[in-house]
């Protein structure tokens, strides 16, 4: 959850503590309401950078103080929105939605979000867009690239990958290995690029002035209608996957109201709007996580690091969290489906490759 949600609170126009905030409450009322017992809360891509693009289209400064005093309103405006749709129940809609859709659905996400990181691998930022937008800002990224970033980065992804010790913690021991590296040989001197700097402290809890809609109050509102049915239907048709690749049952309304709860945490920390992270639970699915005592874990973690953990940060390498975070989206990916959909029944393989190419 650390170097994400730092990343997409930027992405959203936040400075990127906000991302560890977003990471802690939200989590935590999230892990109390959802019926999914394995499903993470987050901070998220898509709905960070729809709310970073209506920011730039408004001439509002990443980082700035309007966008702080903004950004939770967004939030809180996407709660509502949430709890009508859990009001009338809209949850429902999903139970009607195959499983070919599902699987193409979840690659297609998992892709995205893998392309989006690549150039992170090699020293270049983070990315956002479709495809071939994505494949363009990776190509851009390449003036950038520094080999001891991309041996980190690529030797990340090939020791989980390889499994040479199964069902051990490995992510965890490379990311020790990494902050060793910064330690002891200060990698950041020969251009790796490592977490930024964040300020020690709990979040403070203030409900978000309205006031600061202004005349805006009629993009703010479409840009949160937007963002809660991202959020419904990116996180209901994922958590649906993993109740159905599982042979469990989740509530697909009670899921919309644990949304509701989540983002309004959010705005209360003054976070950006909170979404169901795939890449965080093909971690803890990777661990045999089941159980949202793992996401209560995480939230007692994260007040940990807020208050004493946030100097050790600085010393953990981005190539190697990239790659962590790229090895768990290569588990969410369902091409085994896919290929057993060839071999059986063609049309619903045109289905997944659809939903695939679509998301």
């Amino acid at each position: 959850s650390i170097p994400i949600s730092m990343e997409y609170a930027q992405v959203a126009g936040l400075p990127v503590v906000y991302g560890l905030y977003g990471s802690l409450l939200p989590i935590l009322v999230f892990s109390l309401i959802t019926s999914s017992p394995q499903f993470v809360f987050g901070v998220d891509a898509t709905p960070a950078a729809l709310v970073g693009a209506t920011l730039a289209s408004l001439g509002i400064v990443t980082g700035s103080g309007e966008a702080i005093r903004l950004v939770p309103v967004i939030t809180l405006v996407t709660a509502g929105w949430l709890l009508l749709f859990y009001i009338v129940r809209a949850g429902k809609l999903v139970s009607y939605i195959s499983t070919p859709v599902m699987g193409g659905f979840i690659s297609g996400i998992g892709c995205t979000i893998i392309l989006m990181q690549v150039a992170k691998l090699f020293g270049g930022s983070a990315g956002t867009g479709e495809l071939f937008v994505l494949i363009a800002h990776i190509l851009n990224q390449l003036q950038y690239f520094n080999l001891l970033s991309a041996v980190l980065g690529i030797g990340t992804i090939v020791i989980i990958l390889k499994k040479y010790v199964p069902k051990f913690p490995m992510s965890v021991v490379l990311m020790a290995v990494g902050a060793a590296l910064t330690a002891v040989f200060h990698i950041d001197r020969y251009g790796v690029k490592l977490l930024p700097q964040v300020s020690a402290g709990l979040p403070k809890l203030a409900f978000p002035d309205v006031s600061v809609l202004g005349e805006n109050t009629g993009d703010i509102l479409l840009l949160s209608f937007t963002v809660a049915l991202v959020i419904v239907a990116q996180t209901l048709l994922a958590s649906s996957n993993y109740a159905l690749k599982y042979n469990y049952k989740i509530n697909n309304n009670r899921e919309v109201l644990a949304y509701a709860a989540g983002n309004f945490a959010g705005a209360l920390v003054g976070c950006c709007p909170i979404n169901g992270s795939v890449s965080r639970t093909g971690i803890g699915d990777q661990f045999g996580a089941r159980s949202q005592v793992m996401s209560l874990s995480a939230a007692f973690t994260m007040v940990l690091v807020l208050l004493f953990g946030t100097g050790l940060l600085q010393y953990l390498p981005v190539p190697v969290l990239t790659g962590i975070v790229i090895c768990a989206l290569i588990g969410i990916l369902e091409f085994g489906l896919a290929k057993k959909l060839w071999k059986t029944n063609k049309q619903e393989f045109l289905i997944f490759m659809a939903a695939f190419l679509v998301f």
